[in-house]
């Protein structure tokens, strides 16, 4: 037997892995493709970690994380920390995300859905104090106007504007639990609210829930600021995922899933686009597989009926017991 080296062996079966190798890979999907892929399944990986916030339910950060906020009808309340609440505990209305808060030190105790001023007539920022409360209030400024008749004339009237008709009047619209801020009317009550829409002619429209427990905590010397984005006092900014709670941060993962799939798509498609030329350029059949021709269903014909002939000498079927019609056996005639 002849001896081969060691080195002529190794040598052998690297050129044997190698033929191997590039023999088996096939066509292969452009480079750039095969980045975008890459950062597609990242940015996957990503949402999907930021759509499971690590925050115990019941806690003011799984809040924020849920519900849809801040474009939500939900109200926060901490019950205990709102018992604490006092006379010196800040309100903040925050304009962008159209919510209030009262807080209790560093902690939010309420966090609820406002409705301020439209965009022609806007609620001024700043700091206010509380300078009136009335339980039962209705505006001097803004109302319904009704003619001799009592009928309403005007829905939506500004006394400063509108005309009141002769024998007509002027009804003020109701603001329950009204808290005054300034004295040009601007101020906190009960109103319509729309979660992330502003509505009002100014004023802070507050929930009837919200509005009456602010009234039995506040005093003369409450202030309530009102900012137009996020308070840096916010103890919860980071856990909005940038800026956006949970139903926003499942919507941009169902998104990049949506993209991720596409793209492997388009990569299975330029693979069978370079597999079937190679086969061409070899020479080789490409079949195409297709979905195989329904069978036709047999149509029943009826049997001709047969001529009576003699059972002697004749093998014919005998049911046995218990035997259904579909299973049988023969035997023979005794002659």
């Amino acid at each position: 037997m002849k001896y081969v080296p060691f080195k002529t062996l190794c040598v052998l079966f690297l050129g044997l892995v190698v033929l191997s190798t590039t023999s088996c890979l096939g066509p292969q999907i452009s480079p750039e493709l095969a980045a975008k892929i890459d950062a597609a399944e990242e940015e996957v990986e990503q949402a999907r970690l930021l759509e499971e916030p690590p925050h115990l339910p019941g806690t003011y950060e799984h809040f924020v994380t849920h519900h849809g906020y801040p474009k939500t009808m939900t109200i926060y309340r901490d019950e205990q920390l709102l018992a604490q609440a006092g006379g010196r505990s800040p309100i903040y209305i925050c304009l962008e995300q159209q919510r209030g808060r009262i807080y209790v030190g560093n902690r939010v105790a309420a966090d609820w859905p406002v409705s301020t001023g439209v965009s022609s007539r806007p609620t001024p920022t700043g700091t206010y104090k509380v300078l009136e409360k009335k339980p039962d209030y209705a505006s001097n400024l803004y109302g319904k106007i009704k003619d001799a008749n009592g009928k309403t004339v005007n829905h939506n009237a500004d006394i400063t504007k509108d005309v009141v008709p002769e024998g007509g009047r002027f009804d003020g619209s109701p603001m329950p639990y009204w808290q005054r801020l300034t004295w040009d009317g601007l101020g906190m009550h009960v109103g319509k609210v729309k979660a992330g829409t502003p509505l009002s002619h100014g004023c802070i429209r507050t929930p009837r829930e919200m509005a009456k427990s602010l009234y039995d905590i506040t005093t003369f010397r409450t202030k309530v600021h009102i900012v137009e984005q996020l308070e840096d006092c916010y103890p919860a900014r980071d856990a909005l995922i940038n800026g956006v709670g949970y139903q926003e941060s499942v919507r941009r993962r169902e998104e990049a899933e949506q993209k991720l799939a596409k793209l492997r798509k388009q990569a299975e498609e330029e693979i069978a686009a370079k597999l079937a030329a190679e086969q061409k350029a070899s020479g080789k059949k490409v079949t195409v597989k297709t979905k195989p021709a329904a069978k036709k269903q047999p149509v029943a014909v009826a049997a001709p009926v047969a001529k009576p002939v003699s059972n002697i000498g004749r093998v014919q079927p005998v049911m046995p017991r218990g035997r259904s019609n579909n299973s049988y056996s023969t035997m023979p005639l005794p002659r």
